[in-house]
């Protein structure tokens, strides 16, 4: 069976897969002469949907009909949608249309998909996380697992060039996410007496909502008022189609400037031809708070381990080619930074741990050297699952809203059963009781949040009943497990509650102790129900 890594990105996506002698390679786009997918969709009519360049080449002349930066959407409580010719669309039906056309590139070179890792920011939540993983589902794909993208570009890096005892910072400045993470590499001895090559993350940050866009924004807000005081006016002057053309030559304008010290953007604006001259320092001091913002996550990061001393630094993400990236982080970093094959790093490194997950597969024997699917063979597959160990972390904590009885004086908590940071998969078990006797069932309610500590105290309404989302803690309501009681049961009775977190989601279980009644549910997707008002329906944290 074929295993393949996809890079599903803010403004441009990538798949890999290993070849026939266990090394990463990228599928090529034949069709836009590219080793990847702009991440752009144009809906041109009720028959024909386009992904790709040719969707970016219409953002000019038809914008209203084009999707682009759908990553910054995808999961989101703002809910967007996008309707064409009176059918309309999630983020996640416009993800899956980017990766169905990433699986008719390999099927269009004789390949076959079977499974995959798509990759997410570390940064990602669960609802992020199931909404990708959605995506891919949706689009045909048989998704294996999610991989951080910081954490598949260190194990290409690792499988290219591996030094022992590294301890490595990877700065992952995409499209429309940032990425700091740091990751320690080292040997350590497996069951079978040899060694095996750990990547273990030691601490992670950044922010789902920064990337290369927003230097996008910055110069294209800089043409346009550029044009406004050449031409006297303001820039609700400006005609739409003149400021989708400024948008469309923002890109490259940004592509010449990593080259060149000055660049020429020339746009018609209201019939008059316009030139705007932009200089390397101009777009540099525009920027120059992105930048530290950039720098700022990696302080904050470098914080949380403040023993780890830094090797080498990798730059990852197309972004990073502005020069203006790698000078900030050299002067921090002086003598170990390495531009690590910015484009193809993540889509390379999730091809190696989806041939790593690939053996775990039952009944799959593994394609031959040579065949339609270009894949490694079984040999190669177990020989690089037995050379590395990826060890991740949880992007968030989780845990259960219940009463607090004694402590906080009968408030609704969260309690964080499993902390951010912790290592990947993670589990933890505590126990409670129902609130009164004979109580028929228990509402329980599932969270995650960015605090690290014990507990949380939510917001409240007006009425004091707890709110689904606190955004001071980024908590969100993530869904819930009900668990029937049977007739006469004691408010001493135990419910052991346990909270499972992997890369694909969060498992919950209740076990009704006196009856050994169980309860379980897999958290994929985000419940849109509110917070039980009455208390009647939850548990409690003390036996008293």
């Amino acid at each position: 069976m074929s295993t393949y890594g996809i890079d599903l990105g803010t403004t441009y996506s990538c798949v890999a897969r290993l070849d026939a002698n266990g090394n990463p390679e990228v599928i090529r786009n034949n069709e836009d002469n590219s080793n990847t997918l702009a991440s752009v969709v144009f809906f041109e009519n009720e028959n024909n949907v386009v992904v790709g360049q040719a969707a970016k080449e219409n953002i000019e002349t038809d914008g209203d009909r084009v999707v682009q930066f759908v990553k910054r959407e995808i999961g989101k409580a703002s809910n967007r949608t996008y309707t064409f010719d009176g059918k309309t669309y999630t983020p996640v039906e416009i993800s899956a249309l980017i990766l169905a056309r990433l699986k008719n590139i390999v099927e269009s070179q004789g390949g076959t998909i079977d499974n995959v890792v798509i990759t997410v920011p570390a940064y990602f939540g669960l609802e992020e996380r199931s909404a990708t993983k959605q995506a891919g589902e949706l689009a045909g794909l048989n998704v294996l697992s999610l991989i951080n993208e910081p954490t598949a570009a260190a194990l290409s890096y690792c499988a290219r060039q591996f030094q022992e005892d590294r301890t490595i910072l990877v700065y992952d400045l995409g499209g429309g996410t940032f990425d700091v993470t740091v990751v320690k590499m080292s040997m350590t001895p497996n069951e079978a007496g040899g060694d095996v090559q750990k990547i273990a993350v030691l601490a992670t940050g950044g922010d789902d909502q920064l990337g290369g866009k927003d230097w996008d924004d910055k110069l294209n807000n800089y043409i346009l008022q550029a044009c406004c005081d050449e031409n006297g006016i303001t820039a609700s002057d400006i005609e739409a189609e003149t400021r989708q053309d400024i948008r469309s030559k923002v890109e490259e304008a940004k592509r010449k400037l990593s080259q060149k010290e000055v660049t020429k953007v020339r746009i018609d604006v209201n019939g008059s031809r316009t030139e705007v001259v932009i200089t390397r320092k101009d777009f540099e001091r525009l920027t120059a708070d992105k930048v530290a913002q950039t720098m700022n996550f990696v302080d904050s990061t470098l914080a949380k381990v403040p023993d780890a001393v830094i090797d080498t630094v990798l730059l990852v993400g197309g972004s990073t080619y502005m020069p203006m990236i790698k000078k900030a982080v050299e002067e921090k970093f002086p003598g170990k930074v390495q531009q690590h094959d910015p484009d193809q790093a993540v889509a390379k490194g999730a091809a190696i741990y989806a041939s790593m997950l690939g053996l775990a597969i039952e009944g799959d024997a593994g394609d031959v050297e040579g065949s339609a699917g270009g894949d490694a063979s079984e040999d190669k597959r177990a020989e690089l699952a037995a050379k590395f160990s990826v060890e991740d972390q949880t992007p968030r904590s989780f845990g259960p809203g219940v009463i607090d009885t004694k402590g906080t004086k009968n408030k609704y908590i969260l309690e964080n059963f499993i902390k951010i940071g912790e290592k990947m998969p993670a589990v933890a078990t505590k126990t409670y009781y129902p609130i009164e006797d004979n109580q028929e069932r228990v509402r329980l309610r599932a969270f995650e949040n960015m605090s690290t500590e014990d507990a949380l105290i939510p917001s409240v309404d007006e009425e004091g009943n707890p709110q689904a989302t606190d955004p001071a803690n980024g908590v969100k309501l993530l869904g819930e497990l009900i668990v029937n009681l049977p007739p006469n049961t004691p408010k001493t009775t135990k419910i052991e509650v346990t909270f499972k977190v992997d890369a694909s989601g969060v498992h919950v279980e209740a076990v009704n102790t006196a009856t050994g009644d169980k309860f379980e549910t897999f958290l994929r997707t985000a419940s849109d129900v509110d917070i039980e008002k009455s208390a009647v329906h939850q548990l409690r944290i003390s036996s008293d």
